[in-house]
């Protein structure tokens, strides 16, 4: 979970993972939360109520209810404050999606621990700063000087020594010729501009999220994995499906499918009271191939 900013009675976050989303479905009853949402603007006009256009604003309601759906938690409650104060609204919270939350959340799930470099290169200057999640930290910038064939050479060496993904972007041929001479999985993108407004362009595309996409299903598969060596190797210390409800009191991690929270869900509010670690995967992921038929998995303490 990404904290953005804390304030004496609120917090702003941005969920990085299923797992994120879970701990916010379970934490946000009856909380008054706000984010970015459409809404129709009603018209009245000659004692006609009209709807109009839905108009992108900030809104915060009153958690009522929750519903997990796959990949989003939907949460509907009654507006809290302006002119449509008490009307029924509902938000959709999705990872990565902004939301603030009045009153606190105590015990947020650790931050992700990216490590993104970004490389913004044109024929004249190469700037290299680290991304964040939130900012781009400059790290150093080359210089062209004149000597295209060495200038292109020192910064395909640097970007080889970053143990880091790499996301090499910019205008024209530069960064395609410094790609060819790295022997190294990297994200080449195309960019309208160099220098500032290139990172301010960058951060505005896909590849990020791209890049970050590829860290989270690196993290889930590692879970599978796991879990899949333990029904190989410890069998007797593994139970699935109805029976990870049957066995509460030896169950101490749990795997389940995103697309069955919800026929789960009691079970997993238990555990999570409990304190038994929960871990949410993504199952159109070709990774949980494996692992669709038992649609629960319970690890035993014992």
């Amino acid at each position: 979970m990404r904290l953005l900013k804390k304030e004496k009675d609120s917090l702003s976050v941005i969920p990085e993972s299923l797992n994120d989303l879970w701990f916010l479905f379970h934490s946000l009853g009856n909380r008054v939360v706000e984010q970015r949402t459409l809404r129709t603007k009603v018209i009245k006009k000659a004692g006609e109520i009209l709807k109009g256009k839905k108009i992108p604003q900030m809104l915060s309601i009153k958690v009522e209810k929750k519903k997990w759906e796959t990949n989003r938690v939907r949460l509907t409650g009654k507006i809290a404050e302006g002119p449509e104060k008490n009307k029924y609204h509902s938000l959709d919270l999705k990872v990565y999606s902004k939301i603030k939350i009045y009153g606190g959340l105590n015990n947020l799930p650790r931050p992700e621990n990216y490590k993104i470099l970004t490389c913004v290169v044109d024929k004249g200057e190469a700037d290299f700063r680290m991304y964040d999640f939130v900012n781009l930290k400059e790290i150093k910038k080359v210089l062209s000087k004149g000597r295209e064939t060495e200038y292109y050479k020192e910064i395909a060496s640097s970007l080889k020594k970053e143990n880091a993904e790499i996301i090499l972007a910019g205008p024209g041929k530069p960064k395609n010729i410094i790609a060819k001479l790295i022997d190294k999985d990297l994200i080449v993108d195309n960019l309208s501009n160099g220098g500032e407004r290139g990172f301010k362009e960058l951060l505005t595309r896909g590849c990020i999220k791209q890049v970050i996409g590829k860290f989270k299903d690196r993290k889930e598969s590692e879970t599978v994995k796991k879990f899949l060596i333990e029904i190989k190797k410890h069998s007797d210390k593994v139970c699935y499906g109805s029976e990870v409800e049957k066995n509460k009191d030896k169950i101490n991690e749990i795997l389940v499918l995103n697309s069955l929270v919800p026929k789960y869900e009691n079970a997993l509010e238990e555990y999570e009271r409990n304190g038994v670690k929960i871990n949410i995967v993504n199952d159109d992921r070709e990774y949980c191939k494996e692992i669709r038929q038992f649609e629960i998995i319970g690890l035993c303490w014992y």
